[in-house]
């Protein structure tokens, strides 16, 4: 009798997600994502590979781009239908901040919130950097001059006080890596989930180290700034780092532009992460995701057909 309802069960299940497929308006949707190296390109192509196997002839077409502010350009272009962002940087395109200072973006809105991104201090072991302080006169890349990291670096040296006492050079963390080898700078900062992949094998060549925030610290830019959160590293990230260290989050957010419609949005929100267990299972990145986190900490307005599909998925 249980083997019987388990059939039945499945079987609404199944025939519900095939009426979503069929109820979508295309068959392919676009994502603009970053690097091939980094963290979001491949967590797109998770993206893809979840809506496949509930919808085989649906597709979503990963599109490798330099971050979360040429995504928020090419979504409100509509070039693209969906976008991997920094919570900071949709919180300052939707507010006409920082880089989008003068260019407020008001035609996005908030999907599901991902996974956790660590502001990351890397710096040459010798360097004998232990705390941020010992920043002060070294030579740092902090991001590209439009980079979140950038704008990370300058809020939490800023609010330590010692922003003009550090050399910060504005170069993507690529570029950055390649100076590392070369010992022409001290340290690097790049705000990417944990581990990421570029670091570890840095690590291999070059030792490292990865440097606290403290929790003072943390507590003030926690309080001026609504998205960052308070974070703990585990050990074991890169090579030689053995012990927990304390340090600053922001988060990964999925937003869609002007081109998804309200109807297409929220199928798609259903069938993504309506099963978060089976996205945890397909990236490690997306293991700490629950129906309650997707919608959680969004710094834009959720969109209405976002919200729709979280807010069945919770009664379900």
């Amino acid at each position: 009798m249980k083997s019987c309802f388990k059939f039945i069960f499945l079987f609404v299940i199944l025939t519900m997600l095939t009426g979503c497929c069929n109820n979508l308006s295309r068959k392919e949707y676009t994502i603009a994502t970053g690097s091939k190296s980094g963290v979001y390109y491949p967590i797109g192509e998770v993206l893809d590979k979840i809506l496949k196997e509930q919808c085989p002839d649906v597709t979503i077409k990963v599109i490798e781009t330099d971050g979360s502010v040429d995504n928020l350009q090419m979504l409100t272009e509509g070039k693209v239908d969906l976008a991997l962002v920094q919570n900071d940087i949709a919180y300052y395109a939707c507010n006409g901040e920082a880089m989008f200072n003068g260019n407020k973006i008001s035609n996005i809105s908030g999907i599901a919130t991902l996974f956790p991104e660590v502001i990351q201090f890397i710096v040459r072991k010798e360097c004998a950097i232990n705390n941020l302080k010992d920043l002060e006169g070294k030579k740092i890349a902090i991001g590209g001059k439009n980079s979140g990291t950038r704008y990370n670096v300058e809020q939490i040296l800023g609010e330590l006080g010692i922003l003009d006492k550090v050399t910060c050079i504005n170069i993507d963390a690529k570029d950055a890596m390649e100076k590392m080898k070369t010992k022409d700078i001290d340290g690097f900062v790049f705000t990417s989930g944990l581990p990421n992949p570029s670091i570890v094998e840095l690590s291999k060549t070059v030792d490292i180290d990865l440097v606290p925030v403290d929790l003072e610290l943390t507590q003030k830019l926690v309080n001026k700034y609504s998205f960052y959160f308070p974070s703990l590293i585990p050990p074991r990230q890169y090579s030689g780092q053995t012990n927990e260290l304390n340090g600053l989050e922001i988060n990964a957010v999925l937003v869609s532009g002007p081109t998804l419609s309200e109807k297409d949005q929220y199928l798609l929100t259903k069938l993504l992460f309506s099963k978060p267990n089976e996205l945890g299972q397909a990236h490690p990145r997306l293991s700490k995701m629950t129906k309650a986190t997707l919608r959680q900490q969004m710094p834009i307005p959720l969109g209405e057909g976002a919200h729709r599909a979280h807010s069945e998925a919770m009664q379900q």
